[in-house]
């Protein structure tokens, strides 16, 4: 995404490859998903946000968030209340390039030109930056988008450095279990999720399933029993693990035990049991906000310190995650005495 600020108006080039101008910075802004959502924060805008979408609930993550009206249900950010929008009248919706859960065309035509529509790529790690520079162009915080990129790159241009060195035979293959509603249901990440590929190369590792024609989906079981799975990754849902993940859990110790017992239940499934990744104990837990949300720089930082541990005797992606926090996020939040976001950490 290209942006060009003049002294009248804001121009900017969206995902898809839109311009639109601005007359100036918004003031009012509304967004769809939580990726999205976080990202406004990383940029320093969120006291700017008059709507949001409705997996939003954390208070202390976005003070404020329960009085801000809701524009589309939880799980579908493309599914969008326009007479809601209307209502509201922001300057700017952003929402996520997530072409597949709507139609763009239409959620442009039914707001535009009264209500500027901008799609922003939050998935990608590669291209993240381009998305707080452009959110914080829309906003006019640019400063604030700035230092988020400088600690982005402090993280991202170290680690890429070194794992952008190691050939394909020498990463590991890990299965990426996405959640699903029960254990047992066995969805992964393949060539069509949005940033995936590029956040799993990043940590140094193969996907399994890098080369599956699948967003986000069911696998055959047969297929995954024929590969080499040197670790498996679990996402695991917080709503699904209400006392293990989060960092709004209270009891760590509590945490930590159930999270050995998800790990047993992962290394008991069928097409498990027998792999490599269960035989080396090699099964790690991501809640899923790790991985769909900007917070997946850190999640980058995990895996090459899991995976590459010769490679990264130095990096500490616990205290990274704590830094982030701090820095970017506005609730008061220690690690050590929250649940689990990954597992081990």
């Amino acid at each position: 995404m290209e942006n060009n600020t003049t002294a009248e108006k804001i121009v900017i080039t969206d995902a898809p490859g839109r311009v639109i101008t601005l007359d100036e910075p918004a003031q009012r802004i509304a967004c769809t998903h939580y990726s999205v959502s976080e990202a406004i924060q990383l940029a320093g805008a969120w006291d700017k946000v008059v709507a949001r979408d409705g997996y939003l609930s954390n208070e202390k993550f976005y003070p404020g968030v329960e009085d801000l009206p809701v524009i589309c249900p939880a799980r579908n950010p493309m599914d969008i209340n326009y007479e809601e929008i209307i209502a509201i009248h922001p300057d700017v919706l952003i929402l996520p390039n997530f072409s597949w859960l709507g139609d763009t065309d239409e959620i442009i035509g039914k707001l535009e030109p009264d209500v500027h529509v901008v799609f922003v790529d939050t998935l990608n790690p590669d291209t993240f930056c381009d998305t707080i520079e452009t959110i914080g162009k829309i906003a006019g915080t640019e400063d604030e988008a700035g230092e988020y990129i400088e600690f982005y790159r402090s993280i991202y241009d170290p680690v890429v450095s070194i794992t952008s060195d190691i050939s394909k035979e020498d990463r590991p293959n890990v299965f990426f279990k996405a959640f699903s509603d029960e254990i047992d249901e066995i969805k992964t990440y393949g060539s069509e999720f949005p940033g995936g590929n590029e956040l799993f190369n990043a940590a140094g590792v193969r996907n399994v399933a890098e080369d599956l024609p699948i967003n986000c989906a069911d696998v055959d079981e047969e297929w995954l029993l024929e590969q080499d799975i040197d670790a498996i990754a679990a996402i695991c849902w917080d709503k699904k693990y209400p006392e293990t993940f989060g960092y709004n859990v209270s009891d760590p110790s509590a945490a930590r035990i159930q999270a050995e017992e998800i790990k047993d239940e992962i290394g008991e499934l069928d097409v498990f049991s027998n792999s490599k990744a269960v035989e080396d104990d090699e099964i790690y837990l991501l809640n899923n906000e790790m991985t769909s949300t900007p917070r997946y720089i850190i999640t980058i930082a995990y895996m090459a310190k899991w995976f590459h541990p010769d490679l990264f005797e130095d990096l500490d992606p616990k205290a990274l995650h704590q830094e982030y926090l701090d820095r970017f996020i506005p609730g008061d939040y220690n690690l050590s005495e929250c649940g689990l976001m990954v597992y081990p950490d």
